[in-house]
C-alpha cells in the first residue's frame, strides 16, 4: 500500500511539472503590441487592452481586467508584457 502511495505521489508530481509554466517578463516599448501584431490578435478575440501602473493592477483586476501575456506552448512559458517604466499591459473582453 505506502508503494502504492509512494508511485501515486511519483506520477502526481510528474504532471504537476507538465503542467505548470514558467512565467516571465516581457520588456517591450510602447509602441510593441501594434507593431508585432499583438494588438490586432486582441482586437479579433474583443479584447481592448490598456497599461496600467504595477500598484493599480490588483485594483484594475477587480474590474474585470486581467494581465495580457504572450504565450509559447512549446516551451510552456508565458510572458507578461512590461514597459521599462513598469506599466502592465492588461486587457478586458468588451
Amino acid at each position: 500500500m505506502i508503494e502504492f502511495l509512494g508511485l501515486l505521489y511519483g506520477v502526481a508530481k510528474d504532471i504537476k511539472e507538465y503542467i505548470e509554466w514558467d512565467e516571465k517578463e516581457k520588456f517591450v516599448d510602447f509602441n510593441w503590441p501594434d507593431k508585432s501584431g499583438f494588438q490586432e490578435q486582441a482586437n479579433q478575440e474583443g479584447i481592448d487592452m490598456i497599461w496600467s501602473k504595477p500598484d493599480k493592477v490588483e485594483s484594475r483586476l477587480l474590474d474585470g481586467y486581467e494581465i495580457m501575456y504572450e504565450v509559447d506552448k512549446i516551451r510552456r512559458v508565458r510572458k507578461k508584457i512590461v514597459l521599462k517604466e513598469g506599466l502592465v499591459l492588461l486587457g478586458k473582453k468588451k
